[in-house]
């Protein structure tokens, strides 16, 4: 068997194919999708957790929403409620502002940050949430709930990090892949049946 590699159509020997090992490392983000573009098909409902720094989306006024959800905490699911069906979840109906978000880990998240409403005031929680998603526009965040201050306390990366790497989606396109299967529009969805006593 011959020991010899060919590159850019000359013979390479063994020995000078593997003189450079850095040359040839391969890293296991590089190994799992050579060869292969991926496929946005999740997009996670939550907030950031405590550990992850996250970006938000500069472009508010095309990549964040105002809007209603129903939260089931018994099932851990967050619903999208049409606005045909917030009269009948009056008073289940979550006021919340999508903010589109990325990880360090490059997941793209759904971030469903409680809006005030005239019936609840505005609270530490919701402000310091609210400055920290603003922080994200431009700098690596993170946050964790403190019970003493009655907030989130908010932390900026120190580390010069690499600018994040938006998917190449609409905020239409996110919100179909996040709510799928998840949407409240009906009189006969299984919220609504359940929340009436009819299942």
């Amino acid at each position: 068997m011959s020991n010899t590699a060919f590159s850019e159509g000359k013979p390479v020997s063994a020995n000078n194919l593997f003189a450079d090992l850095e040359a040839l490392r391969l890293s296991p983000e590089a190994a799992a999708v050579a060869g292969a573009s991926e496929i946005l098909s999740h997009v996670p409902i939550r907030k950031p957790n405590r550990h992850e720094f996250f970006r938000t989306q500069p472009n508010a006024e095309t990549m964040w929403l105002s809007t209603g959800v129903f939260v089931d905490r018994e099932e851990k699911e967050v619903f999208f409620v049409t606005p045909s069906m917030r009269e009948a979840l009056v008073g289940e109906i979550k006021p919340v502002l999508l903010v589109t978000t990325i990880t360090r880990q490059s997941v793209l998240l759904l971030w469903p940050l409680t809006l005030p409403t005239e019936d609840t005031r505005r609270s530490g929680w919701f402000d310091s949430a609210r400055d920290a998603a603003e922080l994200a526009k431009t700098k690596w965040t993170r946050m964790a709930a403190n019970m003493s201050l009655g907030g989130y306390r908010i932390y900026q990366a120190e580390g010069q990090l690499s600018e994040p790497v938006w998917p190449d989606k609409t905020m239409n396109q996110i919100m179909e892949i996040a709510f799928r299967d998840r949407i409240v529009d009906s009189q006969n969805h299984p919220v609504i049946r359940r929340l009436r006593g009819r299942t």
